[in-house]
């Protein structure tokens, strides 16, 4: 519940009032207003209780500046605006009735790997989004497809969008009910896990930029508030120290101590603390054995199989498991020999000796070319073809300190090359800080 929250409590000075959530309750009460304090009964409330979604409702009132008995009638206005968003997109019966078939489900998963995997150590449901294994590809289709849904069924966003949604309706209506059942208490807010491994120049797709912008603004409506925190895993150290200082700028201050941006080493240290092991995936530190934690693989976690026990699903085919990523440890190892090898074609080693060649024949590997008198960006590039990341790794790889460097005879031509390599290695860098920076900006603004 909001005022329960230990990040919100922090800030007790955005907190609504007992007074101004009673001022509400009162409003809604009236003649005038009662259908839509029924419709907030039936339809919005989450966990039985009306009241712990004034709180939310309120608390928004109070993020537009307004207080005293101006909460009160700020708070109906997002009621209404939220009732009206459930009407437009037919909220009230898309959970168990919407225009989605065995086959679009599958085309979602392949895109959007998502899923609801349990609790956190203070019982919020976990939502897991992997954003950096979208599959663009993959995803454009469901684009594509999720328009025909939209024509088809008359429908005012995209047919993924929608699914997004109908998700969303799920952790409210069956996760959150459930939760707060078990435990006594109104669950209505969640710990949301983004992993950011593999986020690259290809997610810059403006498909998937109109689907995080709709999911954004429709959400705001229909979910006010129901976010206790965000773990953004995997988190490239430009995104964490660079971009994200300039996009929280933007944001409540309440909003901002939300997020947390963790770097590769540190993933499985600060999850820890916030989810127990064997709620967490194996490739983020944790001892999760179940199918899609051993795959890699995420498809919905508990909706998909409460869909099956409702018997929403078809028999549709499984797609085949892709392997799980390696254990962070593991992805430490290969990120030291993709750094080692860059460095290579870089032309921060020296080239490769007869003895290093020697070495490599003894291990078994091709014989490398006979070394050129000159160094450039190619004869670098053939190193990087014939040294292993296991090589570099494992320091079997020796250097003939005796034989120095061969040098271009043209020092002014090395130095430009040089230049021109970390000239583009830094645009590269400014590139996926601008994507990363507006996929933030989509999302949360």
């Amino acid at each position: 519940m909001l005022r329960h929250d230990p990040i919100v409590r922090q800030y007790p000075q955005y907190l609504p009032s007992q007074d101004e959530v009673a001022s509400t309750r009162k409003l809604l009460l009236q003649t005038e207003n009662s259908k839509l304090w029924d419709e907030l009964c039936q339809h919005v409330q989450i966990g039985g209780d009306p009241d712990a979604v004034l709180w939310r409702f309120c608390w928004q009132a109070r993020q537009d500046g307004l207080c005293g008995h101006a909460v009160a009638q700020g708070a109906l206005e997002w009621l209404k605006n939220c009732l009206q968003a459930r009407t437009r997109l037919r909220m009230d019966s898309l959970l168990r009735e919407g225009p989605f078939n065995s086959e679009f489900r599958e085309l979602y998963f392949a895109a959007v790997p998502f899923s609801f995997h349990g609790i956190d150590r203070q019982g919020h449901p976990i939502v897991i989004n992997r954003y950096g294994s979208v599959d663009v590809a993959a995803f454009e289709r469901l684009w594509a497809a999720g328009e025909a849904v939209s024509e088809r069924n008359k429908l005012e966003v995209n047919g993924a969008v929608l699914f997004h949604l109908r998700a969303m309706e799920y952790l409210t209506k069956v996760v959150m009910a459930e939760e707060s059942e078990r435990q006594g208490r109104v669950v209505d807010r969640i710990l949301v896990i983004a992993d950011l491994d593999g986020l690259g120049m290809r997610h810059w797709n403006p498909a998937v930029k109109s689907f995080l912008k709709s999911v954004s603004q429709e959400s705001r409506n229909l979910f006010p508030e129901t976010m206790h925190a965000t773990m953004v895993a995997n988190a490239p150290w430009l995104l964490a120290k660079g971009v994200w200082p300039i996009v929280k700028m933007f944001l409540h201050v309440v909003t901002q101590d939300k997020f947390s941006f963790v770097s590769a080493h540190e993933v499985q240290a600060r999850l820890l603390e916030l989810v127990q092991s064997e709620s967490l995936p194996p490739y983020l530190g944790g001892s999760c054995r179940c199918a899609e934690c051993q795959s890699g693989n995420l498809r919905g976690g508990s909706m998909q199989t409460w869909e099956k026990a409702e018997g929403f699903l078809s028999a549709a085919p499984e797609r085949e498991a892709k392997p799980c990523l390696p254990a962070p440890a593991e992805r430490s190892r290969t990120l030291m020999a993709s750094l080692s090898a860059a460095e290579i074609f870089c032309g921060c080693f020296p080239r490769r000796s007869e003895q290093a060649a020697t070495s490599l024949e003894a291990n078994g590997r091709k014989s490398p070319r006979t070394p050129r008198k000159t160094v450039t960006w190619g004869s670098n590039l053939e190193d990087v073809r014939h040294i292993s990341s296991e090589a570099v790794v494992s320091g079997r790889i020796a250097y003939a300190s005796q034989q120095p460097r061969q040098r271009s005879t043209d020092d002014s031509t090395t130095w430009w090359d040089s230049t021109t390599r970390w000239l583009l290695v830094l645009a590269v860098i400014a590139i996926i800080a601008a994507v990363a920076a507006e996929l933030l900006l989509v999302i949360y603004l």
